[in-house]
């Protein structure tokens, strides 16, 4: 076997090589004798298969895990620190430092015409639990009017006033004594040389109290309230006495009774006024003024309404009692929030006209003037309220109301001089029209103007007696480096009738409007002690608040106030 191998293999290779010299010779017989040639006529590409690639990863499945262990040990070491402390600055406070009180502050001067002034007001120091404070005050005037009676005046006031603070309340009191002193002199020396200073002297003392008791809950929930109790007695040079008890409650609660608003308001004020008047020359009478007052109110976005009704009953001694019944109505609009709104109502209400509002308003009246009530059947009011700027505020409004028994000041013809008023009273319409404008800049100006502009329509009088068709009044302040503080101020009305007689026949006296110009300076040497200047009526015009009596002209004040 193994020699037919071997024969089998050396006959293939002999094959092999006898195969190649054939292959070769031909090939170079060709080349040579033909003399034939190879054209390649395109350049060799070579190629090469497309590869595949393993698509997984070699992975080394090892089913056993051993975790290596290591061993080691911390060797603490102890070292010693040193260190020294270096002191630091307390920091300072930044902001105002809360400003320092005085209890007492005092100012006096003295002026033409014999005008002392004194004026002192002592307070007690910041506290949490109350408030105390008195104010004591005289001003008088010696001085005459040229041609006519003695004029000399003066007022004269004591008060004290305090409040003690109480964790959900507050009460709130006063005592007050008012002594004032005028003479009827209404009328000309000349033509009653012989009149006698006593017999047209005026006293007016005024003693009485006010308190009042307030809540103050910070929970909406609880019913907030107030009740209060005021006294007074008056007394004047002829005997004449009127004491008044005025009592007065008012509460309010936070409600939801209606859907369309978050909340309402449901309040109700009442107050009981008597006043017991009596006299030598006056006759006695009692007389009661009760009213309610209920209302529900309401805030919806920009929107605010109140609706009520005021109930008043009003009984004199001697005339039959009557209930009266007048709409509070209330609404207002912000037009844009804190910058500008619109307002307006429609509301009335009884007032009484008593011996101590009257004699306020003219103290030289007759001690025998009639008292009765005055009937607002109505007052129809619109406004605008705006903030023009953080420094100027402005306020318009326009109203027209309906008054029965409105009191008008005439002289008192039972009197020979003529020189006391009495009261007659009247149905009056009023339209009555008003600007307001302030202007604060900082600390260093401020400018209030205000104006009034009147119509009245009578209906048995033949004017509005003693009212003027417009006024106005400008007051400017500047404070220069809080150093000096300038003042001026003026003050205007314009023409106004009086009621007269002339031989027996009434006529309608004029009496000319005016231009009263004030000016003020005022220097503060230090936090504690000033001067003070004041000039009055710099015009030196003798115009006329109520007929035949006419003011002090130009007058001059010079003073010091000192702070302890």
């Amino acid at each position: 076997m193994y020699k037919k191998y071997f024969n089998n293999s050396i006959i293939y290779k002999y094959l092999l090589i006898i195969s190649f010299c054939v292959f070769s010779f031909n090939t170079f017989s060709q080349t040579d004798d033909n003399k034939n040639e190879v054209t390649v006529v395109a350049a060799y590409e070579p190629t090469i298969s497309d590869a595949f690639k393993i698509n997984f990863n070699p992975n080394i499945r090892d089913s056993v895990f051993e975790q290596p262990t290591f061993n080691y040990s911390i060797q603490t070491t102890k070292i010693s620190t040193s260190f020294q402390i270096d002191p630091i600055k307390p920091a300072k406070i930044v902001g105002e430092p809360i400003t320092k009180l005085y209890k007492n502050l005092i100012k006096f001067g003295f002026g033409t015409y014999t005008t002392p002034y004194l004026e002192l007001f002592a307070n007690s120091v910041r506290s949490k639990t109350y408030a105390l404070g008195v104010h004591v005050k005289h001003l008088s005037s010696s001085g005459s009017i040229t041609d006519y009676a003695n004029s000399n005046f003066s007022n004269n006031a004591i008060e004290i006033y305090g409040r003690n603070y109480f964790k959900k309340a507050t009460l709130d009191g006063e005592v007050f004594f008012h002594r004032d002193v005028v003479h009827y002199y209404g009328f000309k020396t000349a033509d009653f040389p012989n009149y006698n200073d006593d017999a047209i002297r005026q006293r007016y003392a005024l003693i009485g109290f006010n308190t009042a008791y307030t809540s103050n809950y910070l929970d909406t929930n609880m019913v907030n309230h107030q009740f209060s109790l005021g006294f007074y007695n008056l007394s004047d040079y002829y005997s004449s006495h009127e004491n008044n008890v005025k009592l007065g409650a008012n509460l309010d609660k936070s409600l939801k009774i209606f859907d369309f608003t978050d909340k309402q308001t449901l309040g109700f004020k009442a107050n009981l006024d008597y006043y017991n008047n009596a006299g030598d020359l006056l006759a006695s009478n009692n007389s009661t003024l009760i009213s309610f007052k209920p209302y529900i109110s309401t805030q919806f976005g920009e929107y605010m309404f109140s609706v009520g009704f005021d109930a008043s009953i009003a009984t004199t001694t001697g005339i039959a009692t009557k209930l009266h019944f007048y709409p509070n109505i209330e609404a207002s609009l912000a037009v844009i929030p804190k910058i500008l709104k619109i307002y307006g109502g429609l509301t009335g209400g009884l007032k009484k006209n008593s011996f101590k509002s009257i004699s306020d308003e003219n103290p030289f009246i007759n001690t025998t003037s009639p008292l009765g009530f005055s009937n607002k059947q109505f007052e129809i009011y619109g406004g605008v309220n705006t903030s023009l700027t953080k420094a100027i505020d402005f306020n318009a409004s326009i109203s027209n109301t309906s008054t029965d028994g409105m009191p008008l000041f005439v002289n008192d013809t039972m009197n020979l001089a003529h020189n006391m008023f009495t009261v007659v009273y009247d149905k009056v319409n009023l339209l009555k029209i008003s600007a307001a404008m302030l202007f604060k800049y900082d600390e260093k100006m401020n400018i209030a103007l205000a104006a009034n502009l009147y119509r009245y329509s009578t209906d048995k009088e033949a004017e509005a007696w003693h009212k003027p068709g417009f006024d106005a009044s400008l007051t400017i302040r500047y404070n220069i480096s809080n150093k000096i503080v300038c003042r001026a101020e003026v003050y205007t009305f314009t023409k106004m009738y009086a009621k007269t007689f002339a031989n027996g026949v009434m006529k309608s006296e004029e009496i000319s409007g005016m231009a009263d110009i004030n000016l003020g300076l005022e220097y503060r040497y230090s936090k504690i002690l000033s001067g003070f200047i004041n000039m009055n009526n710099l015009g030196a015009m003798r115009y006329q608040n109520w007929y035949n009596y006419p003011n002090q002209r130009f007058s001059f004040m010079a003073g010091v106030t000192y702070a302890f």
